[in-house]
């Protein structure tokens, strides 16, 4: 009897530890979605179409663990902002120096106004036949030097559960623009805003590749 019980308490930590080992690591997971912004250019033209689309199996890959898991009917709550870096003050309401085409009856994204005039759209994927999807169209109408950020907001709380998912870790979701191109970077170098053309290089993989950064300039 007694070899018994010190079998099932054996077998019962011998599971705990695995447990233990596959959840230690530090800080959130790491999801990636993937984007694409096209045609791909370093100047555009005044009245150029910019496209800018996301699809992806609901089947996720997540980096820390190098695992794919399930994520269904998630909510990802992307996000997407242009600014205007000519100038050393940047200008975050430059989203209204393009024309923003939706396709509204298939996509929830809406324009969202802050208090300080940045101009953001925020919204929801569409979720279809286990397939997150979206897409949008800026045609610049003003010439100018231009960032554009397609990522997510924020990390995702621990409340969302998952298949063989940690207790009390958050999510964070990662958006890897046109498959891990440089998307422009050293362009920010031209910038006279401090944030661009230093800060930003200090981490340039958090700062910019995980959160679907793109710049580009617009001509007349």
């Amino acid at each position: 009897m007694i070899k018994r019980v010190v079998l099932f308490l054996g077998i019962l930590l011998t599971l705990n530890s695995c447990t233990k080992r596959e959840c230690q690591f530090g800080g959130p997971y790491q999801f990636e979605i993937s984007a694409t912004l096209s045609p791909a250019k370093v100047t555009y033209q005044i009245d150029d179409t910019i496209t800018v689309g996301s699809i992806f199996s609901d089947q996720v890959y997540e980096l820390i663990t190098n695992k794919t898991y399930p994520l269904i009917n998630f909510k990802f709550y992307p996000t997407f902002d242009v600014n205007e870096i000519s100038d050393s003050i940047i200008d975050k309401a430059a989203l209204n120096n393009f024309e923003v085409i939706i396709d509204t009856i298939k996509y929830n994204l809406n324009e969202f106004i802050y208090s300080d005039g940045a101009v953001t759209y925020d919204g929801e994927y569409l979720y279809k036949n286990s397939e997150y999807s979206l897409e949008y169209k800026l045609i610049p109408k003003v010439a100018g030097f231009y960032s554009l950020f397609q990522h997510l907001l924020g990390a995702i709380n621990e409340d969302y559960d998952f298949p063989e998912k940690c207790k009390n870790k958050e999510i964070q979701i990662r958006t890897i623009l046109n498959n891990r191109a440089d998307n422009n970077i050293n362009l920010a170098r031209n910038s006279p805003n401090e944030l661009y053309n230093t800060w930003l290089f200090n981490d340039p993989e958090e700062r910019f590749k995980h959160i679907g950064g793109y710049i580009f300039y617009v001509e007349e």
